[in-house]
């Protein structure tokens, strides 16, 4: 068993070595948290909106005769938001961004890979206890891109990767710190997951996309955030969300596990699946159903601007009973937790929930979509059956997609509703997603809401 504080060095408990919660990932999340506490990223939804329209066409253009695979596209997109964003490259082009593949000689056919794909690759591995391999040939493009930036200066770089580089100048991060982290959050694809299957659903449900639709127009996406809610507990985007080392066997067996029915040991490695959870009978009602109007309720959202006490159930909550708290001797029952529990809560939910939202509202308000599935997955039930072996719940077989563009003038109106909305709608948001600490700078606080 590896020692977790040896080995962490990345901010991001889930895809960094198991554990955390030491010097160095506390030291290293400080460094990285005002990304994503201060919400820059939002100032840059049009942007971001216009790279999607102006990607998906390109993709519409490019169409295979059997359609467009979806979940591919999806892909693309999140990771080229990451580039803009999180790297402050300056332009990705709308047909994909394309960098050298350094094991392959220059001039052969392959010498050159779209780097999302490459990434999809390299996290194509078994979820029995392995971890991505940094050194496989297909994650090896993505390491040769991020290195060959750290020779760049400040002034030409961006988001996290600029301040990673002005850490490094005041010796807070190592160079390989650095890289690593850099990996990390390139690789972070829950927006991945999460925008294909709450956008999968939605076109497959005419209702559902009208409502939606007409909601925009109103410069409203109330039941966009419900999808968008119902999402992430059928398909958590990381299927195995929380990982923890036993440092107290007394604490652990104490209020952790089963009622004392499991003996925990110091060392032991804890590894909880979130997807199983969040689609367990015995919690949710009809949970291979598809129903964000279970988190919805006509009176509960009538009541939720002066209700302190009803807006943290709902945070809390399953949609069926509200979580309990922890007594003495009472064992803790989570339910939903897309973005992990306590201290361990995911740095990047704010990014994440913008992300997904942005890309779902973008293409469900600018184009049409039919989708095709020819290996029938989404007829599969528990929901967790129709994702691959992977790090994140990326479908087991493709969506075929034909795409149109709709009316632009109508798309570009609810796309700027959008803009206007963010804020306010995130707040909402931020309500039906969970985790113990909102960023203030996007979300806003209970008090504030309730004035």
């Amino acid at each position: 068993m590896p020692n977790p504080e040896a080995s962490v060095t990345s901010c991001h408990t889930v895809l960094g070595a198991p554990g955390g919660g030491g010097a160095k990932w506390k030291r290293l999340r400080t460094v990285c948290s005002p990304f994503f506490d201060k919400a820059e990223f939002e100032s840059r939804t049009q942007e971001a909106i216009e790279h999607i329209i102006a990607a998906v066409k390109a993709a519409i253009k490019n169409s295979p005769a059997d359609g467009i695979d979806y979940f591919q596209l999806i892909n693309r997109l999140v990771v080229e938001i990451h580039l803009l964003l999180i790297l402050g490259v300056k332009t990705v082009a709308e047909d994909g961004m394309v960098v050298q593949n350094p094991i392959v000689e220059k001039g052969d056919e392959n010498d050159s890979v779209v780097l999302a794909d490459t990434i999809d690759n390299s996290l194509n591995i078994g979820m029995q206890g392995h971890s991505p391999s940094y050194t496989s040939n297909e994650f090896a493009p993505l390491l040769n891109f991020l290195t060959e930036r750290l020779q760049l200066p400040a002034s030409e770089l961006g988001g996290i990767e600029k301040i990673l580089c002005e850490a490094q100048k005041k010796g807070e991060v190592t160079s390989i710190e650095r890289l690593h982290n850099l990996c990390m959050f390139m690789i972070a694809l829950a927006p991945s997951p999460a925008s294909f299957w709450l956008t999968t659903h939605v076109f497959r449900e005419e209702s559902l996309l009208n409502d939606i639709r007409e909601e925009a127009d109103n410069d409203n996406f109330t039941k966009l955030s419900l999808c968008f809610k119902e999402t992430l507990r059928m398909y958590a985007p990381v299927p195995i969300m929380i990982q923890r080392y036993v440092v107290n066997e007394e604490t652990a067996n104490h209020v952790c596990l089963l009622e004392g029915s499991m003996a925990l040991k110091k060392g032991d490695h804890v590894v909880i699946p979130t997807i199983i959870m969040q689609n367990d009978p015995s919690i949710w009602v009809e949970p291979d159903e598809f129903r964000p109007e279970r988190w919805d309720d006509g009176e509960v959202i009538s009541s939720l601007k002066n209700n302190k006490g009803l807006k943290t159930r709902m945070r809390r909550g399953s949609g069926v009973e509200e979580r309990p708290v922890a007594q003495e001797r009472e064992v803790m029952k989570a339910r939903y937790f897309p973005f992990g529990m306590g201290q361990h809560t995911c740095l990047g939910q704010p990014y994440a929930v913008w992300l997904t939202m942005t890309i779902a509202s973008t293409i469900i308000n600018n184009f049409d979509v039919e989708l095709s599935d020819p290996e029938g997955i989404m007829e599969q039930k528990p929901s967790y059956k129709r994702i691959r072996d992977h790090i994140y719940s990326f479908p087991k077989h493709p969506l075929k997609a034909k795409i149109t563009a709709t009316d632009t003038e109508g798309g570009t109106r609810r796309s700027m509703a959008f803009r206007k909305s963010m804020i306010s709608g995130m707040r909402r948001v931020s309500m039906f997603v969970g985790g113990d600490k909102q960023p203030t700078a996007l979300f806003g606080t209970v008090e504030e809401e309730e004035e």
